[in-house]
Parts: structure tokens; C-alpha cells; sequence
């Protein structure tokens, strides 16, 4: 007996430092899941491409790891690392950790009054300034199916390779809250290898991201603005849908919420503009609208929210994005939800759901479906 409870002292005395050494992390996650029943609306006459699939979706489900060290003078090291989890399908990740399915994951410093810099993979601020404003954010009814996205001649355009980007190779500045009033910038490195220095027109690509938001009671405003750059050629994390060498395209949006008792608005208008065309000629860009609204009874949600996309250079190249639902909050921590989305294609336009996709979506089609959700953060 007394062996054992040597043993025990020794074990206890080895791992206690190590314990100590771990004490500053924080693990945290979501589990985010659907059930959906959808149909791309294919305008054509092949017919069968309309009947309904259903499926198990995952939307965004993540682990992190984070946490800080205090350093004296308000001052703090800050970390972490957040992996995205494919709950539906874990060949999705490639079988690594890390990749393509690293999402927001750097290494900073933090002032009590100066604000923080962070290095490493993280949202721009052009995404952050009107993520709020999406009461659908991270399901089949997400606004980047038409915010944030584009299409072209019905070649449509996930959100993650056009603007509202979580880019690689990044520096970003937040700022602390001023009354209310914050500001973010962020520029993210387009290469690590140089090009060759033979044209006076060699570059390598990068991207600024810039955002200010007003946080006060019953309102919210934001402003923000992004300009990606495109090297003359080669690997770089600046990607993006009709990219051309020595290119570039840029974004602005603005966005405002207010809280009325138990009703949330919001709406934000985007513009985007780039020179992918012949001579320099605007391709791509276009204006977007959205607006949004939820009204709150005790643990049920009832939201809604429409979005509209200008066509671009290309005639008829709009879309509207139409969205209904409600959420049940059993706690804090974990919701159920129901909803219904459409997004109504013009002649030549291809825009598609944000998250898992419709398949064989083409110009003018109209990608619909119904999707039964539960979250639970942790």
C-alpha cells in the first residue's frame, strides 16, 4: 500500500507542472448540422435535373483551441487555433489537420488600450463588418450566396473565392472599442516566392482589407473596404474567380442594424469593381442589396431575408436570394432550426447556395431547398 501511494506522490509531482504549463487554454467548438431536401431548379429540358436530393449537410462545424499570457502593463500574448470539422464527411478534410480547412488560427499581442496584432490566418474586416447582419449566417440560407459573390455567364462564385475572404499569410490590426466605435486593417501577403525580375511589371499579389463599425445599444453601423491585388503569376493565396495576371479588383460595402424591443433589422448595400476585361474594362462587379429581419417570442426566432444581385457587364446576370426560418434555442448553447431558401438565377446568371453547393446549377437556373438544423457550441 505504502509502494502505491509513493508512486502516486511521484506521478502527481511530474505531471503537475505540466498541468500548470497547459492552464491558459480554452477548448471550444460548434457542432452545426442539416437536414436538407434540395433541387437546383434546372431551366432547361432536362427535367430530371429538378427532382429533389436529400441529404445530411454539415455547415461550419469547428474545434478550437485558444488563450493568452499575461504580460505585464495591459499588456498580453495572444493564440489559437480553429480547425474546421466536416461532421458529414471527414475525407472532406484531406484526412490532415490544417490545410485548406484551417480557419481562423494566428498568434498576436493585445493592449488594454492600444488594440491587438495578429499574424497568421484570420476573416478580413471587410467580411467581419456585416457578418452580424446575416440571421442565417453558416446555413443553406447564408447571405454569400449573393453577398460577397459573383458569376459570370453562369460560372457561379463561392463566397471564399471572391470577397468575404479568410485569407493566409495575413497581418490585422483590431482596435480597441471607443464609445462604441471600433476600426480593423488587415494586409495579407499574396506569395512567398518572388517573380521573375525581368518585366518592370513583375509583382507578386496582396491583398488590404479595411473596416470601421459603430456598436452602440439598439444601433449598428459599418463601413468597410478591400482591394486584392494579382501578381503577374504563380501560387499565391490572393485567389479568386477570373483572376488575371496584373489585375485587380476591389470592394466597398456599408451596413446598418437597429433593435426595435424584440425586432432586429438590418440591411447593407455592396459594390464591387475590377478590371478583368478586355482593356482593363470592368467584368465581374456589380452592386448588391440585402436586407434582413428576426423577431424574438421568448426561445423561437422568426427570421427572414432578401438579397439582391445586379447583373454585371454581362447583360442579365442578376439574382435574388429569398430566405425564411425559425430557430428554437433550447439554452444558450444549443438551437434547432427550420428554413426555406431560393435563389432565382437570371437568363445568364449561376449563383448557388454558400454552403454545399446544389449540383449541375447552370445560367438562369434556381437552386431551392428546405433544411431542418441543430447547433450546439461548446
Amino acid at each position: 500500500m505504502n509502494k502505491k501511494l509513493i508512486a502516486l506522490a511521484i506521478a502527481s509531482a511530474i505531471s503537475a507542472p505540466a498541468m500548470a504549463a497547459t492552464g491558459n487554454v480554452d477548448i471550444y467548438g460548434l457542432l452545426s448540422v442539416g437536414v436538407d431536401s434540395v433541387q437546383n431548379g434546372d431551366n432547361t429540358a432536362l427535367t430530371h435535373d429538378t427532382n429533389r436530393v436529400g441529404r445530411f449537410s454539415d455547415y461550419a462545424s469547428r474545434i478550437g483551441f485558444k488563450g493568452s499570457e499575461d504580460l505585464g502593463n495591459g499588456l498580453s500574448a495572444i493564440w489559437q487555433i480553429e480547425q474546421q470539422i466536416n461532421v458529414d464527411n471527414n475525407a472532406g478534410n484531406g484526412g490532415a489537420f490544417g490545410g485548406a480547412n484551417l480557419r481562423n488560427t494566428f498568434v498576436g499581442l493585445k493592449s488594454k488600450d492600444l488594440g491587438s496584432v495578429l499574424g497568421g490566418r484570420y476573416d478580413t474586416p471587410y467580411k467581419v463588418a456585416t457578418g452580424r447582419l446575416d440571421p442565417f449566417a453558416d446555413t443553406l440560407g447564408d447571405y454569400n450566396g449573393v453577398v460577397g459573390a459573383a458569376t459570370n455567364a453562369g460560372a457561379a462564385v463561392g463566397a471564399g473565392s471572391y470577397f468575404d475572404q479568410r485569407p493566409s499569410n495575413v497581418v490585422d490590426y483590431i482596435s480597441p472599442s471607443w464609445s462604441g466605435l471600433s476600426v480593423a486593417a488587415a494586409y495579407a501577403f499574396g506569395a512567398e516566392t518572388a517573380v521573375n525580375n525581368v518585366a518592370v511589371t513583375d509583382k507578386n499579389a496582396n491583398l488590404y482589407s479595411l473596416a470601421a463599425m459603430y456598436d452602440a445599444g439598439p444601433l449598428f453601423l459599418s463601413a468597410a473596404y478591400e482591394k486584392q491585388n494579382f501578381g503577374t503569376g504563380g501560387a499565391n493565396s490572393v485567389g479568386t474567380f477570373g483572376a488575371v495576371a496584373n489585375t485587380d479588383q476591389s470592394a466597398y460595402k456599408i451596413g446598418a442594424g437597429y433593435s426595435i424591443m424584440d425586432f432586429t433589422l438590418g440591411a447593407l448595400y455592396e459594390k464591387t469593381k475590377d478590371n478583368f476585361g478586355t482593356g482593363g474594362a470592368n467584368l465581374l462587379g456589380h452592386s448588391t442589396w440585402y436586407l434582413s429581419g428576426k423577431y424574438q417570442m421568448g426561445a423561437v426566432a422568426l427570421k427572414a431575408a432578401y438579397g439582391k444581385a445586379n447583373s454585371n457587364a454581362t447583360a442579365n446576370t442578376g439574382a435574388k436570394l429569398y430566405t425564411v426560418g425559425a430557430d428554437y434555442s433550447f439554452s444558450k448553447r444549443t438551437t434547432v432550426y427550420a428554413l426555406y431558401t431560393q435563389i432565382k438565377n437570371d437568363t445568364n446568371a449561376g449563383y448557388n447556395f454558400a454552403y454545399n453547393a446544389a449540383s449541375g446549377i447552370g445560367a438562369g437556373d434556381k437552386p431551392s431547398g428546405f433544411s431542418l438544423g441543430m447547433k450546439h457550441a461548446f
